[in-house]
């Protein structure tokens, strides 16, 4: 006689392996923005600095904001003032802040000697900047894409010991030449106002920013009778990817 048999249980699957948690997102770039008056002799040089400041919150809503100024007379003085110590301080804690997708946009604006950006505070003068002081407080930045711009008399001179791979620096002028003959009686020093006064600037690469503050620059000077001041651009080698892309998707080119 034939007895059913039990139909055969399948065998029991393992438990796959749980797949490690994913890493954290990483955070988005944005740029960081130190932007520094270091003149009380001018109204321009914190003008300045408030129209780079305008102009780095149309391209980044969520930049990181610092600002130092020794304000001419009658300008308000809510802000650090500008001192050798100040400034090495701000750029070591952006240096501390300072995340693989961020921008850092470095902009001085002051008076100038051959080799030196004076910083002077209600008319006293306090120990300048020199190209040393300012190479070695952007060190730490070198993996960082940095943008340095420098509004000043023979600020061209700043260039070579600036120079860094992940880099670009914009002078006012060569070494040797001053700009507009050093007086600012408007409200911004030209060249500050020939770059973030440009209209729809996060269009253009900061090749194409910088050749039309030239163009601009040449014109005035022209139109015044005065000497060319010949502002220089520096781009390294691994800045030239984010150099020639449109400013307003500068953040969006970080690795």
């Amino acid at each position: 006689m034939f007895t059913p048999q039990p139909p055969t249980q399948p065998p029991v699957a393992e438990a796959p392996t749980p797949l490690p948690p994913p890493p954290p997102a990483e955070p988005p770039g944005r740029i960081i923005f130190a932007g520094l008056a270091m003149h009380s002799q001018a109204k321009a040089f914190r003008n300045d600095v408030e129209l780079a400041e305008k102009w780095v919150k149309e391209i980044d809503a969520n930049a990181l904001l610092v600002k130092l100024a020794n304000p001419a007379r009658d300008q308000s003085s809510d802000w650090p003032q500008v001192t050798a110590e100040n400034f090495a301080l701000v750029m070591s804690k952006t240096a501390e802040v300072a995340r693989p997708r961020d921008r850092v946009l470095l902009f001085i604006s002051t008076h100038s000697n051959p080799g030196l950006l004076n910083i002077n505070a209600a008319g006293k003068h306090l120990q300048p900047i020199t190209p040393r002081m300012l190479s070695d407080a952007l060190a730490p930045l070198k993996d960082v894409p940095t943008l340095v711009v420098l509004s000043a008399c023979y600020s061209g001179a700043f260039i070579e010991p600036l120079k860094a791979s992940n880099r670009v620096v914009l002078t006012a002028t060569d070494v040797r030449r001053t700009t507009f003959n050093c007086r600012y009686p408007g409200n911004h020093t030209p060249f500050a106002e020939a770059l973030f006064g440009q209209p729809d600037a996060g269009s253009r690469s900061v090749t194409e920013w910088m050749n039309e503050a030239q163009k601009a620059i040449a014109a005035q000077e022209k139109r015044r009778k005065l000497p060319p001041s010949r502002p220089r651009m520096f781009v390294g080698e691994e800045a030239k990817a984010w150099a020639e892309e449109p400013l307003g998707q500068w953040l969006q080119q970080a690795p």
